[in-house]
Parts: structure tokens; sequence; C-alpha cells
């Protein structure tokens, strides 16, 4: 089998409560090639003590202020090393510690340029997201969630999130990528555990 490296990139700003269990979920996979990337906007809450605390397993951080999570986003591909990169934001954590190598059975075949799975919603047992890119429905109501996403390096540096969409760049990007003919491949397996608590998932987000 083909071990590509796979980027994780988690993107924080004040999320003390809830980074160390992401920070755990990446460092504890058993996959051998990982490169873990954390982006953080100028936390002033106690973020960067816990980073620091885990610094030796993670391959870069920075702590500085941006315009926003998808300049963040786009600050971590920039930097990636991968052949796929995962956008796993503050609070989100992969659902075992087998997920990326799962994940990279599929990597290693190199006919896909995004690969994604489906989320679990942290706290709802039994709780799912499993849509399906869909002309029909995912543009209006079923987006796929980008913690489900590993899309290749240089699509991402091709079509950077647009920042002028400050809170649905990343369905943005899929629409864009997929109108471009990107090969998506649904392959119907739980990725991350999805935090309620980001902003999208607000009333004010949703719209």
């Amino acid at each position: 089998m083909n071990y590509p490296i796979i980027s994780v990139v988690t993107v924080s700003y004040n999320t003390v409560a809830t980074i160390e269990q992401t920070i755990l979920s990446v460092i504890n996979q058993t996959y051998p090639n990982i490169e873990y990337i954390i982006i953080d906007g100028g936390s002033t809450d106690g973020t960067i003590e816990i980073i620091k605390k885990y610094e030796n397993r993670i391959h870069f951080w920075i702590s500085e202020p941006d315009n926003g999570i998808y300049d963040a986003m786009n600050k971590g591909v920039q930097l990636a090393q991968g052949k796929y990169i995962q956008f796993l934001g503050a609070g989100d954590t992969l659902v075992d510690s087998t997920t990326l190598k799962n994940v990279a059975e599929f990597c290693g075949k190199d006919k896909f340029d995004v690969i994604y799975g489906y989320v679990n919603i942290d706290g709802y047992a039994g709780k799912t997201i499993k849509n399906k890119i869909n002309f029909l429905t995912s543009f209006r109501y079923r987006p796929i969630c980008h913690q489900a996403i590993y899309a290749k390096n240089e699509l991402l540096k091709k079509f950077p999130f647009q920042l002028k969409y400050k809170y649905v760049a990343d369905q943005d990007w899929i629409m864009k990528t997929y109108a471009s003919r990107a090969k998506y491949k649904y392959i119907g397996i739980p990725i991350a555990n999805y935090n309620l608590n980001g902003f999208s998932s607000t009333e004010q987000g949703k719209r």
C-alpha cells in the first residue's frame, strides 16, 4: 500500500475548552504519515499553552491575527506538504485512532481529487450527517461538512477559500471544484465528530 502524507489543519481562536481533545484525536492516530498544522488567530485565553504542551507532536503551528476562519485555512494550505489535506476545527475530533489509516487506503490510489465520508454529531448519539454531493440538493440545503473531506493539496492551492464569504466559503469551494469536474469520491465511513458549537451551526451561521 502507498502511504501518502495526509495533512490535518486545525484552525483555532480562543478555544481553550476544546482544542486539547482535537489535538489528542490527531496525534493518537495509528497512521504513520501525518502532518499536523495548527493555525491560531492570536488566542489570549490559554489556547497557546495547550498547543505548546503538545508542540513536539505538531509539525507546525503559529499564532497571529488573521482575517477570519478561511484566511487561516488558506494559510494552512500554503504550509501543508501532504498529498491530501483535511480541516479539523478546534472542538471537532477524528472518530477513532484508525480514521486516517482507513482513509489512506483511498488516498493512496490517486484516483480522486476529493475523498469524503460523513460526520457524527458530537453529543447526539446516533445522529450523523451523511450528505452526498448532488447538484439538486447539495447546493441548496444539504451541504457536505468540510470536516469529512480530504482534498488534494494542489486543488486547494488552485481554488483558495474566498474571504468575501465570511461563513460559507467552504461550501463555495465545494461548488466551484465540483463544477470544475474535480473527481469526488464518497467512501461511506465516519470521519469526524462534529462539534455543534461552531459558528456555522448557529442560526445566524445557517442563514
